[in-house]
């Protein structure tokens, strides 16, 4: 049993002989990646098909010790700390993820519980399974649950809390009745549109209807009434105009077109929607800021210009800075003005 657990359930680096303590605060930060290696959250897989059998396993082994570093080496955050009681001290002992540095040379089993306490060779790297890290390059958490307390937690936690209760029929077919009647009064006497956009924007109507109807918490009630607005203690969230880049792929697309003389018609009443542009007003300045542009006109330098879109959205950091007129004017790019996470 124990050597089945430990063979699906990682809490060590590939290679690892025995637990690695920790004697200071430097053993405990997460190693840093070098500049000129791609984040394994982002660089392509080790591909079975094109390598023979006893290098995949090398190369599997090297970009999973890469992911296990760069995805589950924990660093204290507020979320370890949100129900820490007031006047106690943030440290490895109150980390509410329970990753305090301590290790376990071997799986042992508790005889007063009955629980299975699994070796932890690292103190701060949570565990893994290793296909399923390899294959979702993210952080995971495997946990095994056996029987009794715990179980018995583990499932109202996630029945109770993680699983959310679907929308009642009438008011989904409320919702889709409300989206429909809003889509037909828009597009009543807008005979100059052409299909296409009138179907993309009943598919947005009725997601943004039934998204409309999902139960809110208390919590959230009480954070808008208090004026708190939305609150995310765990992660944080880039807004991304999905809709600027749909409106300039449509226009690529139907300007590269080439046209048959009855696509006349087609062609006159197809809608190329503006580029959206912000506009802030400052003191003694004035900026104009573009995703779209962004993305177009990123640097040509290897670690932007083979970036798809939602990795340039996930992993780019837009800075403010100064642009540089006169290396403009020489036909160089001002690639400082981006960096990468």
């Amino acid at each position: 049993m124990f050597a089945w657990l430990e063979n699906i359930i990682s809490c060590e680096l590939p290679h690892d002989k025995g637990p690695i303590p920790e004697h200071s605060a430097a053993d405990t930060k997460k190693p840093l990646r070098p500049k000129e290696d791609i984040d394994p959250h982002l660089d392509q897989q080790p591909q079975a098909t094109e390598l023979d059998d006893q290098s995949f396993e090398y190369e599997f082994t090297e970009f999973l010790r890469r992911l296990a570093v760069e995805c589950n080496w924990h660093m204290h955050n507020d979320t370890c700390y949100k129900h820490l009681k007031h006047g106690k001290k943030r440290g490895d002992a109150n980390c509410q993820m329970r990753l305090d540095g301590t290790v376990q040379e071997q799986t042992m089993l508790d005889v007063e519980t009955g629980s299975i306490e699994l070796r932890w060779w690292w103190g701060h790297i949570n565990n893994f399974t290793d296909l399923i890290l390899f294959l979702l390059q993210c952080n995971t958490d495997t946990q095994f649950i056996g029987s009794g307390e715990a179980a018995k937690a583990a499932v109202f936690y996630i029945t109770e809390y993680i699983t959310k209760g679907n929308v009642p029929m009438y008011v989904g077919l409320q919702a889709l009745d409300f989206a429909t009647k809003m889509h037909d009064a828009k597009y009543i006497n807008a005979e100059s549109v052409n299909e296409a956009h009138k179907r993309r924007n009943l598919i947005t109507k009725s997601v943004n209807a039934m998204m409309g109807r999902q139960e809110t918490s208390h919590q959230q009630v009480m954070s808008y009434l208090v004026g708190g607005r939305d609150h995310y203690t765990s992660h944080t969230f880039k807004p991304f105009k999905w809709f600027e880049f749909v409106n300039a792929a449509t226009k690529f697309e139907h300007d590269a077109k080439v046209l048959e003389p009855d696509d006349v018609a087609d062609n006159e009443s197809t809608i190329t929607p503006a580029e959206a542009i912000t506009v802030n007003i400052l003191t003694h300045d004035v900026e104009f800021t573009s995703d779209l542009q962004d993305y177009i006109l990123r640097p040509s330098d290897v670690n932007f210009a083979n970036l798809t879109l939602w990795e340039f959205a996930e992993s780019v950091i837009k800075e403010k800075g100064k642009l540089d007129v006169e290396s403009h004017d020489d036909g160089k790019s001002d690639d400082s003005l981006l960096v990468e996470d």
